[in-house]
């Protein structure tokens, strides 16, 4: 496999984005370059019932947000009643989703992200410049996205496997924005982490 570094183009790139460590539930499947341009989502993603519950839930989210922000401005109090029983709404759902068998090939895997990518360790070997499609289910929401990639790197591990670099090709701004508040989360988390030591 050629190893050949990423351009330095990508790695500045990269760079322009806040990287966090986390474990997420994960499964990715190899898709041609057509498919991953054109956000043409595996078949076995779409028939996932927990993918569906969540990406329902976060739709509606997305429909009613101009509601909310607007009887916001009328209402301070109402739009805090209603954020809380959303709330309530998504916790929910991701207990629902927690108890749901883990889709094939499924499981729970330390990765790092950032709105602009993500490295993952695999078994297989992954060709350079290849694309996958990817379902990620951020924990421990379970706010569950499908994505595309191009393969920039895959070299392998001292310990075994391999590190992949994977760059999100037309990410929805609906899935950058949810990636940006989990990881706004994340590091909200461990800075008070930091200061409760």
């Amino acid at each position: 496999m050629n190893n050949d570094n990423p351009s330095q183009s990508t790695i500045n790139e990269r760079r322009n984005y806040f990287r966090v460590v986390d474990k997420v539930l994960l499964r990715y499947q190899p898709v041609d370059k057509n498919c991953a341009l054109a956000n043409i989502i595996p078949t076995a993603f779409k028939e996932d019932p927990s993918y569906s519950l969540m990406r329902e839930l976060q739709s509606i989210d997305q429909d009613n947000a101009k509601f909310l922000r607007a009887i916001g401005e009328d209402n301070r109090d109402l739009e805090a009643y209603l954020k809380g029983q959303n709330k309530k709404l998504e916790l929910i759902a991701a207990k629902v989703a927690e108890h749901e068998e883990q889709a094939p090939g499924q499981k729970k895997q330390q990765i790092s992200i950032s709105e602009g990518g993500l490295a993952i360790h695999t078994d297989t070997e992954l060709a350079n410049d290849g694309f996958l499609a990817l379902q990620i289910t951020l924990l421990p929401n379970h706010h569950t996205l499908v994505v595309f990639a191009k393969v920039i790197n895959c070299s392998e591990h001292q310990q075994g496997g391999y590190n992949v670099a994977l760059s999100f090709t037309h990410l929805k701004d609906s899935d950058r924005q949810l990636i940006a508040k989990h990881i706004m989360q994340l590091q909200l988390a461990e800075r008070r982490k930091q200061h409760e030591q």
